[in-house]
């Protein structure tokens, strides 16, 4: 889910302006009368098992979020299988597609398949139908399900949840007047949380974030952080950060990302957070003339790419750049390998702290196995 900038500033409460206000008014009442009782009940009816979980013979692990649009689950799940690899475990990742194409895969799918080419990837809204045809077929001993933590019906043994920093809680409202896809309280049935983008807020605002984390996981309240009162289990908050690896081209030859310092540079993206790419970009000392957002899961053509060079040649940009998860969807179009000033950021996630309790709840997964 992409919003324009406008958008954004309707649901922050940054526009003042009483047609804003008005705007916000209208899309509470669905949020409180319709949304946000639907998502309580149904989570209710699951806390007292009148709805019943159904589990899978190998252990699921889900990666989810609790707020639409980018939180950077995607390099997650790649960090995830690559380290369940090295430990010698048969991976497969469970995934919804959201908006496939005729191929049956999106932008996400694509990029999984590319970056873990030894781990298949099985498509299913219906996870817990998904997850049987995954161990008939694949024989797993571990399945890691993308975007699943509202997806009840199947039961996880470890929930890690996706928090964006610079969006970490949809606004504080639930959908449609915020981002939220249900109250922050239900950061309490995760088992870990993994707090994405913390290099792009400031330290007092990290700070912030982490404390009221904390105390979500703990109690499962959203009041103000206080103190433990006793002794609780604690669960891991770990800190990432989408770190640029590499600067490739159109021939796939590879730079430095460093490459970009000084660099005039035109990004376009259709994904969800792109605000953060362009955040990503002026770290590495690019002048980013603009980042154009396109919609998130967009159908790229030939004729899209031609006015998106023609733009990018009217600014005066050095380069052209685009993210990982859009190159997969034009990097077989005629188009694209005439583009010789097109280049694509390739970015993995690193956990720059916790990552020692994150890694124990993973070692001590039924049926883990430590590599050599």
């Amino acid at each position: 889910m992409q919003l324009s900038q406008r958008c954004r500033s309707i649901l922050n409460g940054s526009d003042t302006r009483l047609s804003a206000r008005l705007v916000r008014l209208l899309l509470a009442m669905p949020a409180w009368c319709l949304y946000g009782p639907a998502v309580t009940l149904r989570n209710r009816l699951y806390d007292w098992h009148l709805l019943r979980s159904s589990a899978l013979p190998v252990p699921v692990i889900c990666v989810g979020n609790i707020t639409v649009g980018g939180t950077g689950k995607t390099p997650l799940v790649i960090w995830l299988c690559r380290r369940l690899r090295r430990n010698g475990r048969r991976v497969v990742v469970l995934a919804r597609a959201y908006k496939a194409d005729t191929t049956g895969h999106n932008d996400e799918t694509r990029l999984l398949c590319r970056e873990l080419p030894d781990v298949p990837v099985v498509i299913d809204p219906d996870r817990l139908r998904g997850g049987r045809r995954a161990i008939d077929q694949y024989h797993p001993d571990v399945i890691v399900m993308d975007d699943g933590f509202q997806h009840r019906r199947l039961n996880r043994d470890l929930d890690i949840i996706a928090v964006d920093c610079t969006c970490p809680f949809g606004y504080d409202h639930l959908l449609p007047r915020g981002l939220l896809r249900e109250a922050p309280g239900q950061l309490s049935r995760a088992h870990a949380v993994i707090l994405t983008r913390s290099d792009q807020v400031e330290p007092d605002e990290l700070a912030r974030i982490t404390r009221r984390i904390e105390h979500l996981l703990r109690t499962g309240l959203d009041t103000e952080p206080s103190p433990p009162t006793k002794p609780s289990p604690s669960k891991p908050l770990a800190l990432s950060c989408h770190r640029p690896v590499a600067l490739l081209g159109p021939d796939d030859s590879e730079f430095a990302p460093t490459a970009l310092d000084g660099q005039r540079v035109y990004a376009f993206c259709g994904i969800a957070n792109p605000s953060a790419f362009g955040t990503t970009l002026k770290q590495l000392g690019a002048e980013v003339i603009n980042v154009h957002a396109l919609a998130d899961h967009i159908a790229y053509n030939s004729n899209l790419l031609r006015r998106l060079v023609r733009t990018a040649e009217t600014c005066q940009a050095d380069r052209l750049v685009t993210t990982e998860k859009d190159w997969v969807k034009i990097k077989d179009l005629p188009t694209t390998r005439q583009i010789a000033n097109l280049y694509r950021l390739k970015i993995e996630a690193v956990i720059t702290a916790g990552e020692q309790p994150l890694g124990e709840l993973l070692d001590n997964l039924p049926g883990t196995t430590t590599a050599e």
